[in-house]
């Protein structure tokens, strides 16, 4: 990836402390600003740290990608990954120049089985593999686990049961975000091989992306649960009914408490604000619920979902109209392709970590006021600065860590996020240009490095740009979201959001 150099050392211009930015291993490092602010809790950095690392692995390992792994790694609380290459990846030295990477990738054993592999791996179109697995075993054994988790009353537990639900949880959130980066291989890769072709054909990125409006369920589901929700609550209260509170709603019907119950046993507490374990889940967030089935929408849900698949429908069309006829085949099959993923990669995250975390937050808020009670934190919100072995040792009796060393830890985090982070650790790496590699790895480097690049761009703009989600043009109050839980409390029918990216539970 390319990217301007830094110093080891940067400061905060309000101030005269300086931090070392020294890179935490070799190669160059790309800040991630999208996924953590700088006073990440130490949980969560343990679960992006394994997830990320193994998950991007396994990815990679079953589509013969010519790259090892994709490597995070906190400096001062922020985030940054590493694209790490397949050989001498322990190694801080220059690139070699591209003959020699011609004539490596064509001779090396290494790269000659993953041409191999990656070449089977187009052909068969293994991501509908990984779908299929999604589908038939992954997302049923999430479900089924989270739920069992939901029903758990931590509060009922002793400190050694609830320490033990702990590890039990944490250990589904390292399994989840493994599971969640392996996934993105085959839930993007399309959409990249997609964006890619379209590139070839002379499309714009924007234009393309808009055949996937419609194909992803996971974001229109919770929006039809709530409006049956506030239908069946306002069927017997009365149409013009406003409700101030979740109890009100389950008195104004046995069916809408039921819903009401059902809805929040599936998505109540799934992170909801952002992806740290100290952002806030829905069930923390009663006043937006209430905004959600207070609204009487001038349509169904269903009736909005089959606008938007129209709209992707059309969109395909368009398209086609501006490609040769000899591509329309092939290219309908990206698009197909493409849209089946959709729904898997906004599916993904709710279930492989935000749910999972989300009853992970739930417990550890739970241990946080037991300890802090009991004299073992000085605050609850110190809870986030525990690793797990010391959050559930301090449940069992251990001492460790001090009052102070919390403190300081606190206090340390307090001051990373005062600081503006290097967008790149270590030396420009240039990427390898794609004709030094022999076919199939040529076109999976590029889809690598066209979804990398679009990511990385959004992420460290610092104009007014952006990607709008809508499917006309709108005017109102913008909400800008660089405090979630001020914006999206504040949030208003009409209101435009605008955020450094979104999530399917937004």
């Amino acid at each position: 990836m390319t990217g301007t150099s830094s110093g080891p050392k940067a400061g905060n211009p309000d101030s005269n402390e300086v931090l070392d930015w020294t890179k935490p291993g070799p190669g160059t490092w790309n800040l991630d600003a999208s996924h953590y602010k700088a006073d990440c809790s130490r949980m969560a950095q343990r679960a992006i740290i394994h997830g990320m690392a193994e998950g991007i692995e396994q990815g990679f390992d079953l589509v013969g990608a010519p790259l090892r792994r994709l490597q995070p790694a906190f400096v001062n609380g922020n985030f940054y990954t590493r694209l790490v290459p397949l050989l001498g990846s322990d190694r801080d030295l220059p690139p070699p120049p591209s003959p020699v990477i011609w004539l490596m990738t064509r001779l090396h054993r290494r790269f000659r089985e993953r041409a191999k592999l990656a070449r089977k791996a187009m052909d068969n179109r293994i991501w509908m593999d990984e779908l299929a697995r999604w589908e038939n075993e992954h997302r049923p054994y999430l479900e089924r686990s989270s739920a069992a988790l939901t029903e758990v009353d931590v509060a009922g537990l002793d400190d050694a049961g609830l320490a033990a639900h702990i590890d039990e949880t944490f250990l589904l959130v390292l399994e989840g975000t493994t599971l969640h980066f392996r996934l993105h291989i085959s839930d993007l890769g399309p959409i990249g091989l997609l964006l890619v072709k379209g590139r070839a054909l002379g499309l714009d990125n924007v234009s393309v992306m808009a055949a996937m409006a419609g194909s992803s369920p996971a974001t229109s589901a919770p929006k039809v649960a709530l409006q049956r929700i506030g239908d069946a609550a306002r069927g017997v209260a009365g149409a013009d009914t406003t409700f101030t509170s979740l109890d009100q709603v389950r008195a104004a019907s046995e069916e809408a408490a039921t819903l009401l119950d059902e809805f929040l046993a599936v998505y109540g507490h799934r992170l909801t604000t952002g992806y740290d374990l100290q952002e806030l889940t829905l069930v923390e967030l009663p006043d937006l619920l209430l905004l959600a089935i207070n609204t009487v929408p001038d349509r169904s849900a269903d009736a909005i979902d089959a606008d938007a698949v129209a709209a992707g429908n059309a969109a395909l069309d368009a398209l086609l109209a501006e490609i040769p006829e000899s591509e329309h085949e092939a290219f309908r099959q990206l698009v197909a392709d493409a849209r089946a993923l959709y729904g898997l990669r906004d599916e993904n995250g709710p279930l492989t970590y935000q749910w999972p975390a989300g009853l992970l937050r739930r417990a550890m808020l739970e241990a946080g006021r037991r300890l802090t009670a009991a004299g073992r934190l000085p605050t609850e919100a110190h809870v986030f600065d525990l690793d797990l072995e010391e959050l559930t040792g301090l449940l069992t009796g251990e001492t460790e860590p001090s009052l102070a060393e919390l403190e300081r830890r606190m206090a340390e985090r307090r001051k990373w996020a005062t600081h503006t982070a290097p967008p790149v650790l270590g030396l420009v790496a240039e990427d390898p240009p794609l004709w030094t590699m022999p076919g199939a790895l040529a076109e999976l480097m590029d889809v690598v490095l066209t979804v990398l690049d679009l990511i990385e761009t959004q992420d460290r703009t610092s104009s007014l740009e952006g990607i709008g989600i809508g499917t006309e043009a709108m005017v109102g109050r913008a909400r800008v979201v660089t405090d979630e839980l001020d914006a999206l409390a504040r949030m208003e029918p009409g209101d435009v959001l605008i955020a450094p990216f979104t999530v399917p539970t937004y």
